[in-house]
């Protein structure tokens, strides 16, 4: 149902916007060095980019890509092991409520023998010899924790790209929008690169040393900014999928621990297996999403 949030284009989008960032700054160097032999001349610069920012900003966001790239399959992995743990003891919860009959059926869940169900461990804390079915669903609760907290720490990754693109990016833009100097003709900066031919930006669509009218070049300049305006809406439009992805997953998350929690010792079988059923579906989401995560670690490279 979720699937489009997770889509491969959402990471392509971030993938070239972190490559853009990745490949400027050689171009920032020019562009610095422009701007000092046009200052030198007597001109009042408008804004230059800030190259400091936009270095520091592609380096760390190369580090957040191969986090983000990292823990992708071990979400899907780590979904997957939880969805077939929780789906096999609400199995083999409703083997004992059905063939428990008659007064049996008001029997409390702290007095089922616990030898019916699988054990679940969790790292070194599990055991083989659980003293009630109550530690059973401490212990997957445990894990739904752990599982949430691995959410959290990817849907955290997303969210710092996603402050770069509103935060730098967004400003990179403006900039090259601009214009160039205070004391002259309202030519923008990406258009003075252009038009004098000595800037290569990264995604320009020319050669700058290529033989082209100045109107051809102040073209192509507003085009490489119309280019620029997509990435940044292709790259925003992908955080906001994959952040609400990770607020649907949680969500899913959230509702199956509250209906596990929600039976204490003293509940019957007969009211915790109409409690129970109240997790299929939360469950059956949440293994669509962790295998759509899976499947997506497999198109992702580090």
């Amino acid at each position: 149902m979720f699937d489009f949030l997770l889509e491969e284009k959402n990471f392509s989008s971030l993938r070239r916007y972190i490559d853009f960032l990745s490949d400027l700054p050689d171009a920032l160097t020019e562009i610095k060095r422009f701007s000092d032999s046009i200052q030198r001349t007597g001109h009042v610069l408008v804004s230059p980019p800030d190259a400091q920012t936009l270095t520091w900003t592609a380096v760390a966001n190369e580090s957040r890509w191969r986090e983000i790239v990292r823990v992708v399959p071990a979400l899907g992995n780590m979904g997957r092991q939880l969805v077939g743990q929780i789906s096999l003891f609400l199995r083999e919860f409703e083997q004992v409520a059905r063939e428990a009959s008659g007064p049996a059926r008001r029997q409390l869940i702290g007095d089922v023998d616990p030898l019916h169900f699988t054990p679940i461990n969790v790292g070194s804390q599990g055991t083989n010899r659980p003293p009630d079915v109550l530690y059973l669903i401490t212990r997957l609760c445990l894990q739904l924790d752990l599982y949430a907290k691995k959410a959290m720490y990817f849907k955290a990754r997303i969210v710092e790209v996603s402050q770069t693109i509103h935060r730098v990016f967004a400003r990179f833009i403006e900039t090259l929008a601009l214009r160039l100097c205070a004391c002259d003709a309202p030519v923008s900066k990406i258009e003075a690169y252009y038009v004098m031919g000595r800037i290569g930006l990264p995604n320009m669509q020319y050669n700058p040393a290529g033989h082209y009218t100045q109107e051809q070049r102040r073209e192509k300049a507003r085009e490489h900014l119309r280019v620029l305006d997509g990435l940044y809406a292709n790259a925003i439009s992908a955080s906001n999928n994959l952040s609400d992805f990770c607020h649907r997953l949680n969500y899913f998350l959230t509702q199956v621990k509250r209906e596990l929690q929600a039976n204490d010792r003293h509940q019957s079988l007969r009211r915790a297996r109409s409690s129970f059923l109240q997790i299929a579906h939360s469950l059956e989401e949440l293994g669509r999403m962790a295998d759509a995560l899976a499947r997506m670690s497999l198109r992702l490279k580090p």
